[in-house]
């Protein structure tokens, strides 16, 4: 069984600046090792990985992360969320944020430190056809994800 997993980092400048001593990165951040102000606030990250044809349907699953590392709790405007494909907005982003499990309260208010993580499955046939690379990000109103790259092979469905 072959599994390929992509995954994005939720607030780059943050992370670099851990990895790089002395970079102008790690200046950024405040005392004890906290982020500056200007990476404060939602933050996204996208992880991609394909579901051998042989368990189910082909599909990639898609795994986002959602984090307020702000001081205020944050509205997360669950309604302007979009996955992009290809550098276009899925049409049907709403109805798949929609469905499937959510918190009681629905995806409303981060408060400080809080996330939201949930995976949604797109079978291959219907989002990442032809084969090949296909660059895949999430935003919403107060975010972005990076874009990650998820390669569709004819082994993969």
């Amino acid at each position: 069984m072959v599994r390929r997993t992509v995954t994005a980092i939720v607030c780059p400048l943050f992370l670099s600046a851990m990895l790089v001593p002395g970079s102008a990165a790690q200046k950024s951040l405040g005392q004890r090792g906290t982020p500056s102000k200007s990476c404060s606030g939602l933050h996204a990250g996208i992880r991609a990985q394909i579901i051998p044809p042989y368990t189910e349907t082909p599909s990639v699953m898609l795994t986002f992360v959602l984090l307020n590392d702000s001081e205020t709790p944050v509205d997360v405007e669950a309604g302007s969320w979009r996955i992009v494909i290809n550098g276009t907005e899925l049409r049907d982003s709403g109805m798949l944020f929609g469905n499937g499990v959510r918190p009681v309260d629905g995806y409303r208010t981060l408060k400080p430190g809080e996330t939201y993580e949930f995976g949604i499955s797109l079978p291959i046939t219907e989002y990442f056809l032809p084969n090949g690379q296909h660059e895949v990000s999430w935003r919403g109103a107060a975010f972005q994800s990076p874009t990650i790259a998820v390669t569709i092979t004819p082994a993969s469905h």
